[in-house]
């Protein structure tokens, strides 16, 4: 179990992430797309696509990067590769001619997925549900705690974070539909037990250049045992023990290795590595260009390089206030985990300059 030091970095981590600026512009983004349904918003500032849509995967090797769709990180599909995944077959519970039962689960601190089985009964076409969204999902753990969920009506108690949902053909008749979720601003409860429903199965065409939706009702409720390994998970909390910049305070750094992700927080940034001029010109140069912070990775002690998560939910992103030469609440998720850390590890960012920063961490 997490003792008290580690709960507190951890809400500092997520804490911090959720205040950026850019993070509110991010959620913004993403709560607008919810109401538009399967509108695409784009975060330019840090090239960051933020999407609530579905990608229907016509053939399952096309777009499907592991078994929780393609918007998942390389964090989650090693998580998955060392078996840390649940298998759950619910039995399908039935709605107008529309099965639906949960396969699988993986919950960290940072990452929830879901897979969903849908069948459909004779009579429907498959390709018209090659948009489709569980409108009103919502699931709570055993205290009653929320997990997740796709209301529009969000307040404080509810998800906050960004998510994204992939539906994958199998057969004719048959679909899975895949919900990844991250960012949210704390911490995912350790929770034992899940409760998923949803009334509402909502599909989306477009004629004539109109979106068309249509709306499927049902009850659909199940019951989810959580593993064990899922709610007894630990999470591996690392200090800067030397950085590059003097501009950077090595004390106000959280750093954070869980089973699925690497998370890395940065309350500000001082630095003559970056070109400040060029990033706030409005016309000057390519956005690649104006963009101060362009790649980062981590490497580990024994050589291994471990990139961004690159999810298009929002998993990075940093600040540039109005008034001075400085970077703030700089955050980003690496697909370093648990079964790869090692004692200590460096990050490298690199500026639009084209020079390095490092922090070289050590755990705690």
């Amino acid at each position: 179990m997490r003792d008290k030091q580690t709960e507190k970095i951890l809400e500092n981590v997520t804490q911090k992430i959720a205040i950026s600026n850019f993070e509110k512009k991010e959620r913004l983004d993403m709560k607008n797309t919810r109401k538009s349904m399967f509108k695409i918003g784009i975060a330019a500032c840090c090239m960051i696509v933020s999407m609530t849509g579905i990608v229907f995967a016509k053939d399952i090797g096309d777009f499907v990067k592991n078994l929780f769709g393609k918007n998942t990180s390389d964090g989650v599909d090693i998580a998955v590769n060392e078996g840390y995944v649940a298998n759950v077959n619910t039995e399908h519970q039935n709605a107008e001619g529309i099965e639906i039962s949960v396969e699988s689960l993986i919950m960290d601190d940072f990452n929830f997925a879901m897979n969903f089985d849908v069948k459909l009964s004779e009579g429907y076409n498959i390709d018209e549900f090659e948009k489709t969204l569980f409108t009103d999902l919502v699931i709570t753990d055993e205290n009653g705690e929320m997990v997740f969920n796709t209301k529009d009506d969000m307040t404080e108690n509810g998800y906050m974070g960004a998510y994204s949902m992939l539906a994958t053909k199998k057969t004719d008749n048959e679909f899975t539909v895949s919900l990844a979720a991250t960012g949210n601003t704390k911490a995912f409860p350790k929770s034992k037990h899940l409760t998923v429903k949803f009334t509402k199965l909502t599909t989306s065409q477009y004629v004539n250049e109109q979106r068309q939706d249509t709306v499927y009702e049902g009850n659909w409720f199940f019951e989810v045992d959580v593993p064990e390994e899922f709610y007894n998970r630990e999470s591996s909390i690392y200090k800067v023990k030397s950085c590059s910049e003097e501009g950077i305070d090595i004390n106000q750094v959280t750093a954070v290795v869980s089973n699925t992700a690497f998370k890395l927080s940065i309350p500000e940034i001082l630095t003559d590595k970056i070109d400040y001029a060029l990033l706030k010109a409005d016309t000057v140069g390519s956005i690649y260009d104006r963009i101060a912070l362009q790649k980062e990775y981590v490497e580990t002690e024994d050589g291994k390089r471990f990139e961004i998560a690159a999810r298009s939910d929002g998993d990075g992103g940093y600040s540039v206030p109005e008034e001075g030469n400085k970077i703030t609440n700089y955050h980003q998720t690496f697909n370093l985990t648990q079964y790869d850390a090692t004692n200590e590890i460096t990050v490298h960012i690199f500026t639009n300059k084209g020079e390095e920063i490092t922090l070289v961490l050590e755990k705690m």
